[in-house]
């Protein structure tokens, strides 16, 4: 049985919106499909694994753990992103998509460290964007955000939102996709309701096992239930 291993970093640190559910997703889907998928959590402090995983996870935090994740990220960094050169994929939700890019100005003056990953800089703001929404790639979940986002391009949108039930995120351009790399603002879970999502970090796409088929419907009418409340 081919074998899928998932680093899932700070999962006591960053553990808003359920972003375990995730990670659940993944080891659910990837064992329907035939994949001996393995889950190894790395908290502050701790050492990263001597192999490189398929795939690191990072969830979002509020902010006091996005600083403290931050420092310990700083000491990791190295072989991560060693790893993430060599092939291993990132899947980064919420604050995660703060850690994965060039840095989170807090303030003036203080800008927390990020991986670099993303070409992208974030700083915090005043206006704080909440509501449920649905993307023109058909993505669906909500937004909780209050970050400005500075991008090196607009080529490695993840996707815009056409529809929400606050106004302002009409248009909003979401996270980050490139190579390897995923990040995303939308959560709700976000591959619990984006399942298509999961089995391309799988690997499995088009060959999903029968088994996924109720958990594919059920996020399907997840997503129709959001776009019928955002269109209203």
């Amino acid at each position: 049985m081919p074998k899928f291993t998932i680093l899932h970093l700070y999962p006591n640190t960053l553990h808003l919106n359920g972003e375990v559910g995730n990670v659940v997703a993944l080891v659910e889907r990837g064992k329907a499909s035939g994949l001996e998928v393995a889950v190894q959590s790395v908290e502050l402090g701790e050492n990263l694994p001597t192999e490189k995983p398929d795939l690191i996870f990072i969830g979002s935090g509020i902010l006091s753990a996005v600083k403290v994740a931050s420092v310990d990220l700083e000491k990791k960094s190295p072989k991560l992103i060693d790893w993430v050169g060599a092939g291993a994929k990132v899947l980064a939700v919420g604050a995660g998509f703060d850690l994965i890019s060039k840095g989170l100005e807090v303030e003036p003056g203080q800008t927390l460290f990020g991986l670099g990953l993303a070409d992208t800089r974030h700083r915090i703001t005043n206006d704080h964007l909440v509501g449920e929404v649905v993307t023109e790639s058909g993505l669906a979940g909500f937004i909780n955000w209050n970050r400005e986002i500075v991008r090196g391009g607009t080529e490695s949108i993840l996707a815009t939102v056409s529809s929400s039930n606050e106004a302002q995120l009409v248009g909003y351009q979401d996270g980050y996709r490139t190579g390897n790399i995923i990040a995303t603002n939308i959560q709700g879970p976000f591959l619990p309701m984006n399942p298509s999502v999961a089995d391309e970090l799988l690997g499995i796409s088009g060959k999903v096992a029968k088994r996924n088929a109720t958990l594919n419907q059920l996020a399907e009418k997840s997503r129709e239930a959001i776009s019928r409340r955002v269109n209203r």
